[in-house]
């Protein structure tokens, strides 16, 4: 059945639930597009009066993958393909594992723009040839598998008290803490990548500071015990417990993504919690 596990396998598909090449009933033919330079959309203007144009911003449009395969001799299968390969369709994950694209096995998110399936001398004899265009909005290749790590302070703001000394001491005992100094984190790919940050109460005021860069991102915000705030940079939102707080970002916030290398992330708040931090995950992300 098309329907059967992605598992990875090199030069396999998998789009609405359905699983283009590997063993099975669909065979993939030539994926196109992953590797093309997406459209490019730019401010250039004509110089009046004189020989060329000034260079403006280029910003990348949508990028266009193209897919053919054969639909062998197997109804429940050509059935499946013609539901999810339906132009208007809406936009869902292509999944792929194909050497050398984006770290070996990533996704988009797109939509079928157009398919072209013939019905021929060919397709009567139970091979039916498909030719489908997807069209990602979004032109980055994204890793597969979602990255994760820890955003710690540099120290605690606040401490236990360990004065005066009672013998016999132990700093266990005392309540003195115990914490890892920030790590650097390596981002893969060639291209930024925009992350999510996750913040468990009780904290205030909780920001995260990219000291590679300079640039920071704080939300000006009380966040009860177990209560959980959700920094999105990608889709630009602020929640608390699924609610929106946009309005709690600071004025001088900046959103700012990951870039490809090594970055270190640092976390603040007001409260000094000793177990304070931040969850951030990210997708590796190629052009």
């Amino acid at each position: 059945m098309a329907a059967a596990l992605f598992t990875g396998q090199p030069y396999t598909m998998e789009y609405g639930g359905v699983l283009l090449g590997a063993p099975g009933s669909v065979v993939l033919h030539e994926p196109g597009g992953l590797l093309d330079g997406p459209e490019v959309r730019t401010a250039d203007r004509t110089l009046l009066q004189r020989h060329g144009a000034s260079t403006g911003a280029d910003y990348l449009g949508a990028r266009t993958v193209t897919l053919s395969f054969t639909v062998l001799d197997d109804p429940a299968t050509l059935a499946d393909v013609l539901r999810v390969f339906q132009p208007g369709g809406g936009d869902r994950t292509l999944r792929f594992a194909v050497p050398g694209v984006a770290g070996g096995l990533g996704r988009l998110t797109a939509r079928v723009r157009k398919r072209s399936a013939p019905t021929g001398a060919v397709f009567a004899a139970g091979a039916a040839r498909f030719d489908v265009e997807l069209w990602a909005a979004d032109p980055v290749l994204y890793a597969d598998r979602e990255t994760t790590g820890r955003v710690l302070p540099v120290s605690p703001r606040g401490s236990a008290r360990v004065f005066p000394f009672r013998f016999p001491f132990g700093f266990m005992r005392a309540g003195a803490v115990s914490i890892s100094p920030p790590a650097d984190i390596t981002v893969d790919g060639n291209t930024a990548t925009w992350p999510t940050y996750t913040i468990t109460g009780p904290v205030v005021n909780p920001s995260i500071l990219n000291r590679t860069t300079g640039e920071r991102i704080m939300v000006q915000l009380a966040v009860p015990t177990a209560e959980v705030l959700t920094i999105d940079t990608k889709a630009r939102a602020v929640r608390l417990n699924g609610a929106s707080r946009y309005g709690a970002l600071s004025p001088d916030s900046v959103w700012f993504p990951l870039r490809p290398g090594t970055v270190r992330l640092e976390f603040d708040d007001l409260l000094g919690d000793k177990a304070r931090g931040a969850d951030v995950r990210w997708r590796a992300a190629w052009i």
